[in-house]
């Protein structure tokens, strides 16, 4: 019996959903496209918390550079603010942490990568697809 339970922890700690990343492109520039995850989107103590990621639009096959910025909002005040960016070398491993505690909340302005954010984040808007379950897909499906 205790082998049985033991044996059903197991199957579901190893078998047990992934942390899910749904990567969504809002906006290209010449060098990058930015990139939200629709998963990542948080709520603690009326702060809405979604992951940003700008990576290269030009590189090598295998060049996994690129960086994860925390963007926050008090979204029925229209406010938002950075709260760090974790930067990502060539293999893909974590190269430096760039935290931002307590910045300045600003207010929201129309037409703004911003804006453009919370309405992903405290409205529901959503890219149409595709959409890559990781930045490292992204990459591999030639940086569209």
């Amino acid at each position: 019996m205790k082998i049985a339970v033991w044996l059903g922890v197991v199957v579901f700690a190893l078998g047990g959903p992934a942390a899910a990343e749904t990567w969504q492109a809002f906006s290209r520039s010449a060098n990058n496209a930015f990139m939200a995850d629709s998963d990542s989107i948080t709520i603690e103590g009326g702060i809405t918390s979604i992951k940003v990621a700008t990576v290269p639009r030009a590189g090598e096959s295998g060049d996994l550079s690129h960086s994860v910025e925390t963007f926050q909002f008090r979204c029925e005040a229209d406010e938002w603010r950075t709260a760090g960016v974790v930067e990502f070398g060539p293999d893909g491993s974590e190269v430096g942490q760039f935290p931002e505690d307590d910045a300045e909340w600003e207010p929201l302005r129309r037409d703004t990568m911003p804006n453009y954010l919370k309405e992903i984040a405290c409205d529901g808007a959503r890219a149409v697809p595709p959409h890559w379950p990781s930045i490292q897909a992204f990459i591999d499906a030639g940086r569209p």
